[in-house]
C-alpha cells in the first residue's frame, strides 16, 4: 500500500511504507502528520494508518539510505568508547585498592565480626533493587512487538549494530528529560521517562529516538555496570576521580548513541530537545551552541562546576559530538 502526505496543504507522494519509515526514522516527516491511503479521500493522522501494520524492520531503516547514496557510518564498536575513559578507569582502580587493603585489614583484625554488617549491607541493596523491579514491571511498559513496537525496532537495530543482546526496554511516565540503564541481578534493563520520549517525538523521529536508546545501550556495551567495574567503585571515595570517570563514560554513552542514529544531526536535535525543548529545537544552531561552550569553557566557575559534576554540560556534549562524528566517520 502507498501513502500520500499533506506537507504545507499539498500532497506529496505517493510513497511505500518502506519510505514513510525511513522518512520517519531520519526526521523528516513527523508521525502527526496526516496521510491518505492511494485512492482514499480522508486524510488521517499517519500513525492512525501505520498502528494496525507490522513494525518495520532494521531494513527498512537502512536500505532507503544506502539506495540514496547517503554514507553509512564505517567505525566498528571498539572505536566507540571515549579515549580518556580508560584512564580515568585505569584511575579509579589504583584509588580503589588502599580501599580494600583497607577492609581486608578490618575483617582480619574484627576476626570477621564485620561480616555480618557487611552482609545486610548487601542483602538491603539487593532487596531495593528488587522492590524497584517490582515497581517498573507493574508501573511501566515493556517495548516489544506488540506493546510499543516502534520503539522496539529502535532497540533492536541499536543492539544488532553493537552486537549484544537487547536488554529490556521500560518506559514509564515521568515528565522528567531522562533515560538511564540498570543491571539487576545479571537482568539488564534500559528505562526510558514518558518526558524524553514524548519531547523526542513531538517534533522528531525514530532517529533521535535511536541516540536516546543507543546512549543508555552504551551503558551495557561498555560495561558500566558490569562486576569488574562495580569492583573499581570503592574507589569513589576519592571523589573527584570519581566524577571524572563518571563524565568519561557518560561520552562514551553519547558516541554510542550517535552510532545508533547513524546520524549527527539527529544525534544533536535530540541533545538539544534535552537543553530547551521539543518547540524550541529547531531554532538552535548547534555550532552556535557548541560555540557558546568554547566561550565560557575556561572560566574560573565553569571549570569549578565541572569538577562536581557527574554529567558533562550539555553544550560541551554537543561540541564532542561533533568532534566524535568526525572520528567515526560520519558525514551528516
Amino acid at each position: 500500500m502507498k501513502l500520500y502526505i499533506n506537507q504545507g496543504g499539498q500532497a506529496q507522494g505517493p510513497f511505500s511504507e518502506e519510505e514513510i519509515h525511513h522518512k520517519i526514522y531520519s526526521g523528516e516527516l513527523a508521525r502527526s502528520a496526516y496521510a491518505r491511503e492511494d485512492g482514499g479521500t480522508d486524510w488521517q493522522p499517519l500513525e492512525a494508518l501505520l498502528d494496525h501494520k507490522q513494525p518495520p524492520k532494521f531494513a527498512d531503516f537502512i536500505e532507503p539510505a544506502k539506495s540514496a547514496g547517503r554514507q553509512n557510518p564505517v567505525a566498528t564498536p571498539p572505536q566507540l568508547r571515549d579515549p580518556k575513559e580508560k584512564t580515568a578507569l585505569v584511575w579509579l582502580y589504583i584509588a580503589s585498592v588502599p580501599v580494600w587493603l583497607l577492609l581486608l585489614a578490618l575483617i582480619v583484625s574484627t576476626m570477621g565480626i564485620i561480616l555480618p554488617l557487611i552482609a545486610i549491607v548487601w542483602l538491603g541493596r539487593a532487596f531495593g533493587e528488587m522492590w524497584f523491579m517490582a515497581y517498573l514491571k507493574t508501573n511501566a511498559i515493556r517495548a516489544s512487538k506488540t506493546q510499543l513496537p516502534r520503539l522496539h525496532v529502535v532497540a533492536q537495530a541499536g543492539c544488532q549494530k553493537l552486537g549484544i543482546e537487547c536488554p529490556e526496554v521500560y518506559v514509564l511516565q515521568e515528565n522528567v528529560w531522562n533515560a538511564f540503564a540498570t543491571k539487576i541481578f545479571g537482568h539488564r534493563v534500559v528505562v526510558l521517562l514518558s518526558g524524553a520520549v514524548d519531547s523526542i517525538l513531538l517534533k522528531g523521529g525514530e532517529q533521535e529516538l535511536a541516540w536516546l536508546v543507543g546512549h543508555e545501550l552504551g551503558h551495557h556495551w561498555a560495561g558500566h555496570l558490569d562486576l569488574s567495574q562495580k569492583l573499581a567503585k570503592v574507589g569513589d571515595l576519592f571523589v573527584w576521580l570519581a566524577l571524572w570517570h563518571s563524565r568519561r563514560a557518560e561520552l562514551t554513552c553519547d558516541r554510542v548513541g550517535l552510532y545508533c542514529a547513524g546520524s549527527l544531526k539527529a544525534s544533536q536535535r535530540a541533545l538539544i530537545n534535552a537543553t530547551v525543548g521539543a518547540q524550541l529545537a529547531d531554532q538552535v544552531d548547534p555550532l552556535t551552541a557548541a560555540a557558546q561552550w568554547q566561550e565560557h569553557r575556561r572560566e574560573f566557575f565553569v571549570r569549578y562546576r565541572t569538577l562536581y559534576a557527574s554529567h558533562p554540560h550539555l553544550l560541551a556534549r554537543l561540541d564532542h559530538l561533533t568532534q566524535a562524528a568526525a572520528e567515526l566517520n560520519l558525514k551528516d
